[in-house]
């Protein structure tokens, strides 16, 4: 599937009289900076002038590039919703029905900041759903804060076909209105849960402190059958320090009626100890989750694993890679640009050459040939398949 084909659903957002460049020229080209290394509209622009022969050849009616402030001016006029549902087509149509585990979390743009009413400044915050197992954004909404995160996920899930998906969560997302917009969606749901619902938490505590990693009571009395308690204890060594995994999954066969989450299956508990070797210094941390999912301590201590992939394989990438906290732009621009950028770093990331991002950016900078086997060729790694 060809960049460009995200647009079959999109309209020009310009009036008629003043098109002077197609909304196809702008928006190839838009993409193709993006990828090659651009982060502002100037970049985008100039980008443009450097590769113009590149860009005649393979646009209809090309006259010439269009200057920075076109570029800002129809990014800004461009809804956002309509750009983020031709992209959630095209990568549906890429991907295929998605079955994996799908990460939820939010991300704020710094550099994004608009003035409020009362003189404030507020920066541009994304949550964004991340299919780790494929390596892509499959779709992103907009919120004014931190806490709106808890109105924009249950609208992004929705928006999503996540059936037969694993949706993993910060403690944010612990609400009833979310948990039900997951199941109700026929997908299952592992969440953090922390203070901000502190009988839930209380409650989950007192039963893991009741019992030992076996599943033994503290007092010395009773044990916890296997139909009703997993554990799973995982250890590695890495970057100077040892850390010890003990996973704790517990079903008291009553948790609905106790807890009246939606759909819970499974209450869990995982401790983390960290000792560094040359300092000698030990910590503990403990986490707890309810799910949908049964009791596999073994799948559950994988999928808390990998649910920071989001952190690390997207929004890190996203700063370190695209410098994306530190561009500023405003409104539509702003989120549109946060959608480019998700759009190349997909390219990047599913082309089979050995480099990193940021070299595979530079290198679409420098070769037409690499430029145009991202824009244009089908993804090349066959796990999206």
């Amino acid at each position: 599937m060809e960049i460009i084909s995200i647009l079959r659903t999109i309209k020009d957002p310009r009036r008629e009289h003043l098109r002077a460049h197609s909304f196809e020229c702008i928006f190839y080209i838009a993409m193709a900076a993006v990828i090659g290394g651009a982060e502002s509209w100037y970049e985008v622009a100039d980008f443009g002038k450097m590769h113009e022969s590149f860009f005649r050849s393979r646009i209809k009616d090309f006259e010439c590039v269009p200057s920075h402030d076109t570029f800002n001016r129809v990014f800004s006029l461009l809804s956002p919703s309509e750009l983020e549902n031709g992209f959630r087509i095209w990568i549906r149509e890429i991907c295929g029905k998605y079955r994996g585990l799908v990460s939820i979390d939010g991300k704020e743009i710094r550099g994004a900041r608009e003035e409020k009413s009362g003189g404030s400044f507020e920066s541009l915050r994304i949550v964004s759903a991340w299919a780790s197992a494929n390596g892509v954004s499959l779709g992103q909404e907009k919120v004014s804060d931190k806490s709106n995160e808890i109105k924009a996920i249950p609208l992004l899930i929705k928006a999503l076909d996540l059936e037969g998906c694993i949706i993993t969560i910060d403690a944010i997302a612990c609400q009833h209105e979310i948990v039900s917009t997951i199941i109700d969606a026929k997908a299952d749901y592992l969440i953090s849960v922390k203070k901000n619902q502190k009988k839930l938490y209380e409650t989950i505590e007192g039963w893991f402190s009741d019992i030992d990693i076996y599943g033994n009571n503290i007092d010395g009395i009773g044990h916890i059958p296997h139909t009703r308690y997993r554990y799973s204890i995982t250890e590695e060594s890495s970057h100077g320090r040892f850390e010890r995994r003990v996973c704790q999954v517990y079903n008291n066969g009553v948790l609905s009626k106790v807890l009246k989450w939606k759909g819970v299956n499974s209450v869990v508990c995982l401790t983390n100890t960290k000792k560094y070797i040359k300092s000698g210094k030990t910590t503990v941390e403990r986490h707890y989750y309810i799910t949908s999912l049964p009791l596999d301590a073994e799948r559950i201590t994988e999928t808390i694993r990998r649910h920071w992939s989001i952190e690390n394989n997207l929004h890190w990438q996203l700063d370190v890679s695209f410098n994306e906290d530190s561009q500023k732009k405003k409104k539509n621009a702003a989120q549109n640009f946060s959608l480019l950028n998700k759009i190349a770093m997909t390219q990047l990331k599913n082309n089979k050459r050995k480099a990193s991002l940021k070299g595979k950016r530079k290198m679409a900078g420098w070769s037409d040939e690499f430029l145009a086997e991202l824009l244009d060729a089908p993804w090349q790694n066959d796990e999206i398949k």
